[in-house]
């Protein structure tokens, strides 16, 4: 683990594959974590309404923005509708 990145084994063995753990506060990214968890070439896709449809780019993306931009800025820039949202389903995932 370096800070909060892990390195894993990639499902069915073989190379490693960088994950990350976002934390409350923003986290710096460095050239590597940006290449793993951005598109191929950087290209954003839109394709039947869905963005970034093909092999995990949106989850890729989303825990790449999330972990540089922190927990708590993403809080606060849901709307309350979304916040509440959000803490239902983070009670139903606890719970489980």
């Amino acid at each position: 683990m370096l800070g909060n990145v892990l390195i894993v084994q990639k499902r069915g063995g073989g190379n490693f594959e960088l994950m990350l753990i976002p934390k409350k506060e923003a986290q710096p990214i460095n050239f590597e974590i940006y290449q793993g968890f951005t598109p191929g070439e950087n290209k954003l896709e839109l394709w039947s309404g869905v963005f970034l449809p093909f092999n995990n780019e949106r989850e890729k993306m989303l825990l790449l923005c999330l972990f540089n931009m922190g927990l708590q800025k993403f809080v606060t820039i849901l709307p309350q509708e979304s916040k509440e949202e959000l803490l239902h389903l983070l009670k139903q995932d606890l719970k489980e």
